[in-house]
């Protein structure tokens, strides 16, 4: 049997992974379920556990600085997040896998089985096993916008920006074209958050990969591939600057 621990803040979360292991998983023992880093950390010293599903975002301290309390972990990692852009930092970490939420049922059980395989497994293979897997719900997959005479089919890397009118969402696509739908732009950023969107303003929402240039004068501001200059809110910089690696 596998000793394995759940990390995740979202109790809901935590839940439906639990049921998961138990249903489709029966190799695995789940020995501690926590909601928080802290809790996280004292259950893996006293557990001892050969597995830790660890979700990444979790507020005071997360994942990553679970793992950070481990000098030499002696356990394997498989991260759980909505966030797919945090995998090149999961690489750092030596994560086994790494599942997108929400968990596919086939997706945890073939995670399952590389690790049960893992010594058959070469360290450059596990690397693009990790790449397949955060590419896997965002390639080709088309999103559809619910527009008022219908359903508009566009995939993620179309979308450059997102803007709030109130009850409504403006979607700006890279052939000039402007969709409203009738979603807050928190529904919308929910929709897309497994995908490489930041929320950098209470009002704006836009797609990393079209960022053409951060400007720190004027309080920072983002200039987007189609030309608009974009604030970024002063309590959102912080956490907006730490997604980029500085050269």
């Amino acid at each position: 049997m596998i000793k394995a621990i759940l990390v995740d803040d979202e109790k809901n979360a935590l839940e439906v992974l639990e049921w998961q292991l138990k249903k489709f998983c029966p190799d695995i023992t789940i020995v501690a379920c926590c909601t928080n880093a802290d809790d996280a950390i004292a259950a893996i010293a006293q557990q001892n556990p050969q597995l830790l599903f660890l979700d990444i975002e979790m507020p005071v301290k997360n994942g990553f600085e679970v793992l950070n309390a481990f000098k030499e972990p002696a356990f394997d990692v498989i991260f759980t997040t909505a966030y797919n852009q945090f995998a090149i930092k999961a690489f750092k970490y030596a994560a086994f896998d790494y599942l997108l939420k929400p968990i596919d049922a086939d997706d945890l059980k073939a995670a399952i089985e590389r690790y049960k395989n893992k010594k058959n497994v070469a360290v450059n293979e596990q690397l693009k096993l990790l790449m397949q897997q955060m590419t896997k719900n965002t390639v080709n997959e088309k999103i559809a916008l619910n527009t008022a005479d219908g359903l508009q089919f566009v995939q993620a890397e179309q979308i450059i920006r997102c803007e709030s009118l109130s009850n409504y969402t403006k979607i700006f696509l890279t052939n000039n074209q402007k969709v409203t739908i009738a979603k807050t732009l928190k529904e919308v950023e929910e929709t897309l958050q497994a995908y490489n969107f930041y929320r950098i303003h209470n009002s704006h929402l836009i797609n990393i990969a079209h960022i053409e240039k951060f400007v720190k004068a004027d309080g920072g501001y983002v200039l987007m591939t189609d030309g608009e200059h974009i604030t970024v809110a002063r309590n959102r910089k912080e956490g907006f600057i730490e997604r980029f690696s500085k050269l």
